[in-house]
């Protein structure tokens, strides 16, 4: 039957190629939810900065019996980008961002999200540490080069880049 076994051949080839370009795929959507969740994430903590600059406004305005000072344009949203750093961070407390940079640079081997998570939730008991924000930071540390990652089949590993770098 040497028909049968080309044929059988050919499809185990197309099925191979398939599988491979569906992880591709997932990896690039991963990646693509990654860099959303990050984006949204940022959104809401904008959001939470305005209603709060808002609210102080507002009582200032009602303190001053309606006279708030204006601001030169722009102002606003330079207070909002100060505003995204991590409310620990405010606390004298490392942001996550930190915490992970200096994990990966402490670390002899690559490192996978859920390992990182692992170690930074036992090491800070009283944060609650995710693995899909610890993802998305190491993600958003690749982008901004200060992070790199390897995949060593389905899985994902990172590595602190070099200060030169």
């Amino acid at each position: 039957m040497p028909g049968e076994t080309e044929l059988t051949s050919a499809y185990s080839s197309k099925v191979a190629d398939d599988l491979q370009h569906n992880v591709a795929e997932q990896e690039r959507i991963r990646g693509e939810v990654a860099r959303l969740t990050a984006e949204l994430d940022e959104l809401m903590h904008d959001h939470g900065v305005l209603l709060n600059l808002q609210q102080a406004l507002q009582a200032g305005a009602a303190e001053s019996g309606g006279q708030v000072p204006r601001q030169k344009a722009g102002k606003a949203g330079k207070a909002g980008k100060a505003g995204r750093a991590d409310k620990n961070s405010a606390a004298g407390k490392p942001t996550l961002v930190e915490l992970i940079r200096h994990h990966l640079a402490a670390s002899s081997a690559p490192c996978s999200a859920s390992e990182v998570t692992t170690v930074l939730a036992e090491q800070h008991r009283d944060r609650h540490i995710q693995t899909t924000v610890v993802r998305t930071s190491l993600e958003n540390l690749v982008a901004k080069g200060r992070a790199h990652r390897t995949k060593q089949g389905s899985s994902v590993f990172y590595t602190a880049a070099t200060p030169a770098e």
